[in-house]
């Protein structure tokens, strides 16, 4: 008797759901096992807008910049040393949004993440930069000079000013680590198990 109940209880219950399944999230990608969601492609964005960070218009890029970190968090478990405190996300945010009210849990660990890949970026490629003299020089005049002028910067400052001299130095390290980075990671990419999903 208590099976027959059981099973018209159940048979009631399959009666009352809707005969057609409705989506609430989609696989967009899966990397090395780990699933990306459109909702994440949302939270992505929204979180990117909120650090007032480059706006990436298609989805599929976006897709693409979260395949690219998932990649990057599983290379970078191999640093256990490197770590970020709440004080430094606190810092992070203070610089980077106009809070309105607390961040959500979304956007700590988002903001965490953004720092701990920085933090081992220094460590595996900007420490071994050495940029040339002529690669400073050849910068300042083949790049901050126009970009300079076609704001109408006058005067613009000689490459002898130590802070001008400093801050192309910097931009060329970054421009030399950033390259280290996408060759890095492409070779990642290779090894990697990923599919895309349209």
């Amino acid at each position: 008797m208590k099976k027959a109940a059981y099973l018209c209880v159940l048979a009631s219950l399959c009666w009352a759901l809707p005969s057609r399944g409705e989506v609430i999230d989609r696989i967009v990608a899966v990397v090395d096992g780990h699933i990306i969601t459109q909702s994440d492609v949302r939270q992505e964005r929204e979180i990117r807008t909120r650090l007032g960070e480059k706006t990436v218009e298609s989805d599929k890029d976006l897709v693409r910049i979260l395949i690219d970190d998932r990649l990057i968090e599983s290379e970078i478990a191999d640093y256990p040393g490197v770590d970020v405190s709440n004080a430094d996300v606190s810092a992070y945010l203070q610089d980077s949004i106009a809070r309105e009210g607390a961040p959500a849990q979304a956007m700590l660990d988002a903001v965490r993440r953004r720092i701990l890949m920085q933090r081992v970026f220094d460590i595996k490629f900007r420490q071994s930069i050495r940029p040339a003299d002529e690669d400073i020089r050849r910068y300042y005049e083949e790049v901050f000079v126009p970009e300079a002028r076609g704001r109408g910067l006058n005067p613009i400052p000689p490459l002898s000013d130590p802070q001008m001299s400093k801050a192309v130095h910097d931009n060329v390290v970054q421009e030399l680590m950033d390259h280290e980075v996408n060759v890095w990671l492409e070779a990642i990419r290779r090894r990697s198990n990923i599919e895309i999903f349209d």
